[in-house]
């Protein structure tokens, strides 16, 4: 007899009507739910992080079965063994003959990296921290088994053969997923122009394939060969490999950042986890075209992930955590094969894609002598924090099972659910995504279910990244609670839930729940904030004690003094930490309070000035455009400018760029830009049918490729130089402009535009 389980589900203030219903004898996919659960390390990596004795007490805690390595690009110009070429730091340069290095492969040294067209060595970064003995060990060390990406860009058969001999022959490593290179596809990999010239395409990567494959087989041949390691879910190379080489395709493998970088609402954030499906929708398509007998065998891995390219504070912060809840709920629903986070250990100053938490150790300590540095850094040893992250990999490893069940939500617009099934019960993962609205359950068990379960919750009150310092300002680990399932049960504001619910008659092990204690209270504020910009702030609950989610709603309320307002008198703090934003209404100091607490913020004067930085005086290289530029002494006197000369010019996507410039100096503080200023006039002669033709300002940056700050309309542009500027009015912009790598003036008219048009004195408004 089929049994259903229904979880209805309102918001407050609604009638119930949101329903999961859940059908436990209904297998949507069955696998080893720590295949998702893989990391990659890398080469890079410092010495006090692989061999922290904390964090290898996390990692078996977390327990993944496969990690990645030696670390994504480095796989396409590393030489894995540096025997007979490589001793310390000197090489012996005889051994490389037409960008080929001739290894001895009788014995293992450690290896190198290699760069340009002569493949010689790296001068200031040639072998990393560790080589890959190490990373093997370290990966052993934990009862994992590494996937290795192997050298197919710089590389030869010869040395990916050799590698399956040494790992699995000599070691007894044991390696069975071997990756043929790492987004060959992408011009930033060594070996995407071929040393003839070419460049790598479908085709050319499936003959390497083949070749590269045939090699490591016939050393070991129970070894598993894929690739291409795409770097995105669009797939290059993936069609042709299986077309041309895909009896030798064990496994196809691609990489997925899917949270475009354009993306500013959290909506939009969460929303990029269902972009999986048509990717493998796509993949499974190609197989079936081009190897149709082995449809059941060739698997789909997704060999490196995160939620976007960009490390900054988003993929840090709780909200990355959530995300990586639903993304493994998504591949494991996806029938994703086996799957590798990008990374374990790799920060940036503001946040980092790292699984790990460890302050960066300061080599800009002007005036101490370099042997006290050497000393320092010998004897640095910072503490090992999880981040976000890694809660999210870990409840999936501790509290979910290996058999995801048919489950359907409707009605709640912020949940994302999973359900899982083991011999003890059922594992439902609830997510709510929204900062502000709690979801309230109610379970309607058919049948002798328990009235009782377990709840895990990942929330605030587990973990919190201080956007201010960039650092944890703390990382729990989420305890197991007991629950009444015959209560509503409110799935908190921004967490993730694992409600645990036993099909027999003991009870999955919870502890008490310890009484939270709201009297400790902290307001989280940065010390100064210009003017024009809104503040996020934050009250903190340090001691609100692990999850109840049949606990009633705590709030706090807010009173401020000064020139400033509050968006919300009334914070939520149940989860140990609540979000509200301050207004400036003018300059000065505002005070913040709530109870005890209080914390001050020095609102200043926005100052700004512009530093010019294409003055026009010579030709610049980098200065392009997609009309006819070149340089006038005629428009100004006794100065050059750049002319834009257009003739019947139609602007057409792809051909619009009046002037693009870049890049950015390096002097330049990128996180104070506001925009962008320049001298600019017409000749008498600029003209256009399209009474609406006008110059697009676009700023670039690598969190955001398209960022309008102005326009200007040709028919505004006088015979005589003005001076024009375009400021960043939305200050969810400004962010961004730490990664501005360009500025583009685009040409918008629906008709030709005759006429010449010359700017001179370009630059940026520095805040």
């Amino acid at each position: 007899m089929k049994t259903m389980m229904i979880i209805a589900c309102a918001t407050a203030f609604a009638s119930w009507g949101a329903i999961l219903e859940i059908d436990p004898s209904q297998t949507v996919h069955a696998t080893l739910r720590h295949n998702l659960i893989g990391s990659n390390i890398a080469l890079w990596h410092q010495p006090w992080e692989l061999s922290d004795s904390t964090l290898h007490c996390y990692v078996r805690e977390l327990a993944p079965r496969f990690v990645r390595i030696p670390g994504g690009s480095w796989s396409n110009h590393y030489i894995w063994n540096g025997n007979g070429a490589r001793r310390g730091d000197m090489f012996d340069l005889s051994r490389l003959q037409d960008g080929i290095w001739n290894i001895d492969w009788s014995d293992y040294a450690p290896g190198f990296n290699i760069e340009g067209d002569e493949r010689r060595p790296v001068a200031d970064n040639f072998h990393g921290s560790w080589d890959v003995k190490a990373l093997h060990d370290f990966v052993e060390a934990f009862g994992a088994k590494a996937i290795v990406t192997v050298n197919l860009g710089s590389g030869t058969p010869e040395m990916a053969a050799e590698w399956v001999r040494w790992a699995n022959k000599k070691n007894s490593y044991n390696v069975k997923y071997w990756e043929l290179g790492n987004e060959l596809e992408g011009s930033w990999e060594l070996g995407h122009i071929l040393p003839d010239g070419r460049t790598m395409n479908g085709q050319i990567y499936a003959e390497r394939f083949r070749a590269f494959a045939e090699a490591m087989k016939a050393v070991d041949p129970t070894i598993k060969t894929g690739g291409p390691a795409s770097s995105n879910d669009r797939g290059a190379f993936i069609q042709e490999t299986l077309r041309d080489a895909g009896d030798l395709v064990d496994f196809i493998s691609f990489h997925t950042y899917p949270v475009k970088n354009r993306q500013k609402s959290e909506d939009e954030f969460f929303k990029a986890i269902y972009s999986l499906e048509p990717a493998m929708d796509r993949i499974r398509s190609w197989i079936a075209e081009h190897q149709p007998e082995r449809q059941d065998t060739i698997e789909i891995a997704i060999t490196e992930w995160n939620s976007k390219v960009v490390e900054d504070r988003a993929t840090a912060d709780l909200m990355n955590g959530l995300w990586c809840t639903m993304w493994i709920g998504e591949m494991f629903r996806n029938g994703i094969s086996f799957a590798n986070q990008w990374d374990m250990m790799t920060a940036t100053e503001t946040g980092g894609h790292g699984l790990f938490y460890f302050e960066p150790f300061d080599f800009e300590q002007p005036g101490v002598p370099q042997e006290e540095m050497d000393r320092k850094f010998e004897s640095f040893d910072p503490p090992c924090i999880p981040k976000g992250q890694y809660w999210a990999l870990w409840l999936w490893s501790r509290f979910m099972g290996d058999r995801l069940v048919h489950s359907s939500l409707s009605g709640c617009e912020h949940l994302y659910s999973a359900v899982s099934r083991s011999d003890d019960g059922l594992q439902v993962l609830l997510v709510n995504t929204s900062r502000n609205q709690a979801e309230n359950l109610k379970l309607e068990l058919p049948g002798k279910l328990p009235s009782h379960a377990t709840a895990i919750q990942l929330s605030h009150r587990e973990y919190f990244w201080n956007p201010y310092t960039h650092q944890p300002q703390w990382s729990r680990r989420p305890e197991p609670m007991p629950i009444r399932l015959d209560r509503n049960l409110s799935i908190p504001p921004f967490s993730a839930v694992v409600v645990q619910v036993p099909i027999k008659k003991q009870f999955f092990k919870a502890n008490q729940q310890p009484k939270s204690n709201f009297s400790k209270l902290e307001i989280l504020l940065p010390e100064s904030t210009p003017e024009d910009v809104p503040v996020e702030a934050w009250i903190l609950a340090p001691e609100a004690a692990p999850c109840s989610v049949n606990e009633d709603e705590k709030t706090v309320s807010l009173t401020i003094d000064g020139p400033g307002r509050l968006d919300s008198k009334t914070i939520r703090i149940n989860e140990g930490a609540g979000r509200f934003y301050i207004t400036p209404i003018d300059t000065g100091t505002i005070t913040v309070r709530t109870g005890r607490a209080r914390a001050e913020l020095q609102v200043l004067p926005v100052q700004s000035r512009i530093e010019i930085l294409w003055p026009f005086e010579t030709e610049v290289p980098s200065i392009a455009s997609d009309f006819d530029l070149s340089l006038s002494d005629t428009a100004k006197p006794n100065q050059h400018t750049a002319a834009i000369q257009l003739d019947q010019s139609q602007p057409v996507s792809g051909q619009d760029c009046l002037l693009e410039c870049k890049p950015i100096p390096d002097r330049i503080p990128k996180e104070r830009v506001g925009g962008f200023a320049m001298e600019i006039k017409a000749a008498g002669n600029l003209v256009s049918a399209d009474p609406h033709a006008r110059l697009m300002i676009v700023l670039q940056s690598e969190s955001d490729h398209w960022i309008p700050i102005g326009s200007l309309p040709l028919h505004e542009i006088s015979a005589d130089w003005e001076q024009r500027e375009f400021k960043i009015e939305d200050h969810e912009n400004l962010p961004a402009m730490q990664w501005l790598y360009a500025v583009r003036l685009q040409l918008s008219s629906s008709a030709p535009v005759t006429g010449e048009l010359f700017i001179n004195d370009a630059g940026l408004i520095l805040r």
